[in-house]
Parts: structure tokens; C-alpha cells; sequence
């Protein structure tokens, strides 16, 4: 199993990852990447704030740092709109309690889908919680 492994698609990539978080890093390498060669940069720390926090919850709750577990990304654009997947293999999490929840100030974690909600325009998990789809209006930047 090749622990990294991107698809380059028409306006996307996809990526299959072992659960590591050395391996977030890497995926925000070839999405910025992406982002700047479709045009987006403007949007880039939204996307990679929401990608970091995405992929850091799939690898460290969703599959429990196991280097065994897989965690699947995809991130595609569609118009105005940048569309993100996240899937892992774990056994989900009740979202809907979370999803309003605030950390408190001096709580050292807990804040993810916190900062999710603040930077995304729409934000959908599957009942059990294991995929999200995030989405991101953008506007490409003019060719000088």
C-alpha cells in the first residue's frame, strides 16, 4: 500500500493517505499548488485552514492514528465554488451535538469544526460522521 498517493483530475485532485499527520503537510503541499495554478489563491487560507482541520480530524479521530487506516480527500472546482471530501474509516462521532459546541478558552483542543463553520459556506456531514463535505465560494483572480 503506497501511503501517498494523488489523482489529478480535471478541475480536482484526489488523495488517499495513510492516517499520519507528516502526511496533512503534504497534502496542503499539492493543494496549494492546485489552488494556485487554478487561479485561487485568494481563497488559500480559508481552503487549507478547513483542509488542515478536515484531514487532522479524519487522521487523528476518525482513524485513531492507526498507520493502518486510510483517509480519503478530495478537493474540486466548480464554477465559484470549491467542493472538499474528507472520508475515513473510523466509527464516526455524533456531529450534531458538536457541531454548535465552543471549546473553552483554555481548552487545547476541540476547536476544529469551530474554525470549519467560520471559514466554509457550507459545511455537511454523513449521519455516522465519517465524510464531510465542505464547500468555498471563491473568485478566480485576473490574469494580469
Amino acid at each position: 500500500m503506497n501511503p501517498f498517493v494523488v489523482t489529478t483530475k480535471a478541475n480536482g485532485l484526489e488523495i488517499d493517505m495513510q492516517a499520519s499527520l507528516a502526511l496533512v503537510d503534504r497534502a496542503v503541499d499539492e493543494v496549494t499548488a492546485f489552488c494556485r495554478q487554478h487561479g485561487i489563491s485568494n481563497a488559500l487560507f480559508a481552503i487549507i485552514i478547513t483542509m488542515r482541520e478536515g484531514l487532522t480530524n479524519a487522521v487523528r479521530h476518525g482513524s485513531s492514528l492507526s498507520p493502518d487506516a486510510q483517509v480519503h480527500f478530495s478537493i474540486f472546482l466548480a464554477d465559484d465554488t470549491v467542493h472538499m471530501e474528507f472520508e475515513d474509516k473510523g466509527p464516526g462521532f455524533d456531529w450534531q451535538t458538536m457541531i454548535d459546541s465552543q471549546a473553552a478558552s483554555d481548552s487545547e483542543g476541540g476547536r476544529g469544526i469551530e474554525i470549519m463553520r467560520k471559514y466554509c459556506h457550507n459545511m455537511a456531514y454523513s449521519k455516522r460522521g465519517c465524510h464531510l463535505h465542505l464547500t468555498i465560494r471563491v473568485t478566480a483572480e485576473k490574469p494580469d
